[in-house]
């Protein structure tokens, strides 16, 4: 036979039957479980606030355009890879698709 430790969530010490379908957690009590709060929430404006910053444009721009050519110069490498291949790795000529193949798929997979 089974038994199963007494349930401390009703204070007694009976045993009762636990299958599947017994929750594995106590059950909470109904309402509410904080007291309310009695200060009042104080709303800010921001355009209240005259100490504010503002929006450094120039380093979002900087930041844009970096982001815009950044892609633009890594793909540019591209159609000289065959030549750095064939000219720095003292491959034959008939490799040289098979080696740029692979820097390739290094390069661009994560």
């Amino acid at each position: 036979m089974h038994s199963t430790p007494p349930s401390e969530s009703d204070g007694d010490s009976t045993i009762k039957a636990t299958d599947e379908t017994t929750p594995l957690l106590a059950v909470a009590a109904e309402g509410p479980s904080a007291e309310p709060i009695d200060e009042p929430i104080h709303k800010t404006n921001f355009q209240d606030n005259e100490n504010e910053k503002p929006l450094p444009v120039d380093q979002i721009f900087l930041l844009c355009f970096a982001r815009f050519v950044e892609p633009i110069a890594f793909f540019s490498i591209f159609p000289y890879i065959n030549e750095m291949i064939h000219k720095t790795g003292n491959i034959p000529e008939a490799d040289v698709g098979f080696y740029s193949g692979l820097i390739v798929s290094n390069v661009l997979s994560p």
